[in-house]
């Protein structure tokens, strides 16, 4: 009788471990023979996707469009990264996974072009993010924030947040910093004034004084180039 106890015990607790399992389905990745995936980036394969979605009228709206296989970092650049492109930039061991961010678009493509990378196009960016089956969040399921203190303006270390990943294991991706991209920012109908001046942000939150709130894989925003703030940080991506 003991034993039996047992085994339905262990029974329950593994339902209940399936049950709370956060964990997000990836999509099986091929890697094609003579391409090397260099330590924490990630391989993008070929292919089409979902760019924008209608409810969001200076998006994309729900095009279909076909890239060529790439590179994503699959963690934004950090504090200890910059350091070593950076002899001036100190940063506290306690610090260095944590996001870099007071780094204006020029910094950022720089120091993407010394690790021998480039900053992702919007559209490598948000493929990422979403993957092919069109999802609202990177993790798929919408869930509210925990609103705990987190925000975009206080940044977690980048590879903490194991929920929250992308369908090819991407961190960041609706969370954490907004990043910079090497998309310049217009829309239907922009005023020509505002054309060209700046350039797309991904993947930060969207925090008022009452609450913060994910972004969706398809929001869109946008910064001056000069701007250096501590919620905007950025990633390196690479062309196979």
């Amino acid at each position: 009788m003991t034993r039996t106890r047992g085994l339905l015990a262990a029974l329950v607790w593994c339902l209940a471990a399936a049950c709370s399992d956060n964990s997000v389905e990836q999509i099986q990745v091929t890697v094609p023979p003579g391409v090397t995936v260099p330590e924490n980036m990630v391989y993008i394969p070929e292919g089409e996707f979902v760019f924008g979605d209608p409810s969001d009228p200076k998006t994309a709206l729900g095009k279909r469009v076909k890239l060529h296989a790439y590179l994503i970092d699959r963690y934004e650049v950090t504090r200890g990264e910059f350091s070593r492109f950076d002899s001036g930039y100190k940063v506290d061991a306690s610090r260095a996974k944590f996001p870099k961010v007071l780094v204006d678009y020029d910094r950022a493509r720089a120091f993407c072009e010394w690790a021998g990378k480039r900053l992702p196009t919007e559209q490598e960016w948000e493929k990422a993010a979403r993957g092919t089956d069109r999802r609202k969040w990177a993790w798929l399921n919408f869930e509210p924030h925990p609103n705990n203190g987190f925000s975009g303006f206080l940044p977690e270390p980048v590879d903490k947040r194991t929920e929250w990943i992308s369908p090819y294991g991407v961190y960041g991706m609706g969370h954490n910093v907004w990043e910079w991209t090497s998309t310049d920012y217009d829309y239907n109908g922009m005023p020509g004034k505002d054309q060209g001046r700046f350039k797309v942000i991904r993947g930060g939150l969207l925090q008022s004084h009452l609450k913060i709130d994910f972004t969706p894989t398809w929001h869109r925003n946008y910064m001056d180039p000069e701007a250096r703030y501590n919620f905007l940080g950025f990633r390196c991506a690479k062309d196979v």
